[in-house]
């Protein structure tokens, strides 16, 4: 278990008012003219004092003996998403429990508190045990979230400080974006390009690669029915046939605007933005899911565009969503227009670009490519996945 890094003091707020009024009543009734009261008047003002003085004892030595035992919490989570948050204290002292021992964690990102978090109460730990706090914590923001430092306050009723167990220890969990449900039109982005129902080949060629199997489709060629699959169906018309695809070979070119646009402020790009990167999170799964090899592209930073190529495999969807995970508006113009060039003179591939601006430029109309703007992301956006 660990110990605490340092022990906070705070005077706790009712304990002047106390003082205070058992001194009026003091200098009260020592003015009394009977003698007899003036041993009231020491009970009246010793008990009070003797018991400020040992419940502030008490608060600050349980909050020395306090030590983290365990912190519970994901790796990573998802933007709209819930995660539940376990701390464990273990109390290292022999005699006085701890009483009323008060719980909570900072959150922060890029150096920004966002919330100290509600504080979580444990009725009483006794010496030598151990006793778990718990919250529920909802996540809105992408990026990274660090949780930490964490915090044990210990007031006994009548103490004149709060004394507050401070743990410095920190993690950090990496927030993906939020999962969108698409409609299912969405395909019509590739209309003409690759949403026909058969293969334009009976037979594989010698590059392409086995990467599955799936129902039989018209045209398909009975030479890859695959037997086995065909077999185990209960319905003796159903058969399947093994899928085959060109490993060096990409279905279309998803490009995300990373640039800030001109018109509106920072809150409003940046929520575009976030717009921008569930819809295109989705739109790749989307479109993984119809074993389509997408290219995506963005800028990072300034001479940092990043590539990469999404095949309906799990491992690589996931790494999209890492990469997405810590993406900002660091983008510019001219490296934009480069990228869009050179994705358009690519060869066999749809290109979709998902802009951040309002409208489509002059430039971008001239290339054969589909421009989606920040308008058209709820067009195509069916829900927000709460998990």
């Amino acid at each position: 278990m660990t110990r605490s890094s340092g022990i906070e003091l705070r005077i706790a707020p009712p304990i002047g008012i106390v003082v205070l009024g058992g001194s009026l009543v003091a200098v009260t009734m020592a003015g009394a003219p009977h003698p007899a009261l003036r041993a009231l008047v020491v009970f009246v003002v010793v008990f009070p004092l003797l018991w400020i003085a040992l419940a502030t004892t008490l608060s600050y030595t349980t909050a020395r003996a306090l030590r983290m035992a365990a912190i519970e919490l994901p790796s990573r989570t998802r933007a709209m998403g819930s995660f539940q948050l376990a701390l464990t204290l273990g109390h290292g002292g022999h005699a006085f429990p701890a009483i009323g021992v008060l719980t909570n964690a900072r959150f922060s990102t890029a150096d920004i508190v966002l919330d100290s978090g509600p504080w979580a109460e444990i009725p009483i730990l006794m010496a030598g045990r151990v006793a778990t706090s718990r919250w529920d914590v909802m996540v809105k923001q992408r990026g990274m979230l660090r949780v930490g430092p964490f915090r044990a306050a210990v007031e006994l009723p009548g103490s004149a400080i709060r004394a507050t167990a401070v743990f410095d220890a920190a993690h950090v969990i990496r927030v993906l974006p939020a999962v969108y449900q698409l409609q299912p039109f969405v395909d019509a982005l590739l209309a003409g390009r690759h949403l026909a129902v058969g293969r334009f080949q009976t037979l594989p060629a010698a590059i392409e690669e086995y990467v599955g199997a799936r129902e039989y489709r018209p045209g398909d060629s009975p030479k890859l029915i695959h037997r086995v699959l065909s077999l185990r169906t209960r319905d003796p018309y159903q058969f399947y046939v093994r899928e085959f695809q060109d490993p060096s070979r990409d279905d279309l070119s998803l490009v995300l605007d990373t640039a800030p646009p001109l018109d509106g402020g920072s809150a409003l790009h940046r929520y575009r933005l976030e717009k921008a990167i569930c819809f295109v999170c989705a739109l790749c799964r989307t479109f993984a899911a119809r074993r389509l090899t997408v290219r995506f592209v963005c800028q990072r930073a300034a001479r940092d565009v990043v590539t990469l190529r999404l095949r309906p495999l799990d491992a690589d969807l996931d790494r999209l969503e890492m990469e997405l995970a810590n993406l900002d508006l660091t983008g510019d113009r001219a490296t934009l227009g480069r990228i869009l060039l050179r994705e358009v003179r690519r060869h066999g591939a749809a290109v979709i670009f998902v802009s951040l601006r309002p409208r489509e430029q002059v430039e971008q109309q001239r290339l054969p490519m589909v421009t989606l703007t920040p308008d058209h992301v709820p067009v195509f956006t069916r829900e927000v996945v709460s998990q």
